[in-house]
């Protein structure tokens, strides 16, 4: 099987790549050869692999930086535009199209910890979920044989996450307070284990929305205690409230999804958040605390 990944420098594409790998063709261009906001540029790849699977991780995923004005046009081009070129693509060369949406399409006004399904309506409450929606969108409007799959709260060895934040923090910070939300709840999720869910749900000719995110849930503050305790980091945590925090956007407090039709197919392999999470640091926790401390003293 032929995949065309798109995004595959990311965090959740760089662990797509490898695990794709192991049994697909992957063809994964850069932004260079490949500009997925010009439509010509997309059906000229596209003519040129004839991908079986068309595999979207690529987007504009800073929240607070979508809500600059300045970068409406192209956050626009890049999360809507683009998702909608790839899958105007898949209809006319036959491909199946996957595309990564966000937990952030909805208000997260559901009581916790009553769980978002996937055919609860999308009613996002700021510019990047409201992009990410529209992206729903436009590839349902567009791909005769599509999967879309809501994720949340990622994290990995790529990119700027949650996790590397916090070691960051505790680094530059030895012996003091860190401030973490305690009332936003969601379901902590491992990119590498994303991965290998999306790589079945390919393998198994999945069709329609999916939520993907690790089984069980938490606040904010005890993603970050997890993390403490498990690295022997020396910070204290000091909660405060999601209204409280410095942000420029605003996000739901509510952000589990319930991986309900992966369940009802039988295909769902996603783990425990705690069982993933002890894992992720036990491989990568010092490799991330000596990057931490090594970008500390460079900024020395």
């Amino acid at each position: 099987m032929k995949i065309l990944l798109y995004g595959s420098t990311g965090m959740l594409g760089s662990d797509c790549l490898e695990v794709f790998k192991e049994e697909f063709d992957v063809v994964a261009p850069t932004h260079k050869e490949v500009d997925i906001i010009k439509w010509d540029s997309v059906i000229e790849n596209l003519q040129k692999n004839r991908p079986d699977v068309i595999v979207n991780c690529a987007g504009f995923t800073s929240v607070d930086e979508c809500e600059n004005e300045d970068l409406d046009f192209m956050i626009n081009k890049v999360n809507v535009e683009g998702p909608r070129n790839m899958a105007q693509g898949s209809a006319r060369f036959e491909s199946k199209m996957v595309h990564i949406s966000s937990d952030y399409v909805f208000n997260g006004k559901k009581m916790p910890p009553q769980p978002y399904f996937e055919d609860d309506p999308p009613d996002p409450i700021c510019k990047y979920g409201r992009t990410k929606a529209e992206s729903e969108a436009a590839i349902r409007d567009n791909a005769p044989d599509y999967i879309i799959i809501r994720t949340g709260w990622l994290y990995g060895l790529r990119g700027k996450n949650f996790v590397k934040s916090i070691i960051k923090q505790a680094v530059k910070n030895r012996r003091k307070t860190l401030t973490v939300v305690e009332d936003q709840i969601g379901s902590p999720t491992w990119t590498y284990s994303l991965a290998k869910q999306i790589k079945l749900m390919i393998k198994s000719d999945a069709n329609g929305t999916y939520h993907v995110t690790s089984e069980g849930y938490c606040t904010r503050l005890e993603f970050a205690q997890f993390i403490i305790d498990k690295l022997n980091l020396k910070v204290k945590l000091k909660p405060c409230k999601l209204s409280e925090y410095p942000q420029k956007a605003r996000r739901p407090l509510n952000c589990i999804l319930e991986n309900r039709l992966l369940k009802q197919h039988d295909l769902n392999i996603m783990p425990d958040w705690k069982e993933d999470l002890d894992l992720f640091l036990e491989k990568y926790g010092d490799l991330l605390i000596k990057e931490a401390k090594e970008k500390r003293k460079k900024k020395k």
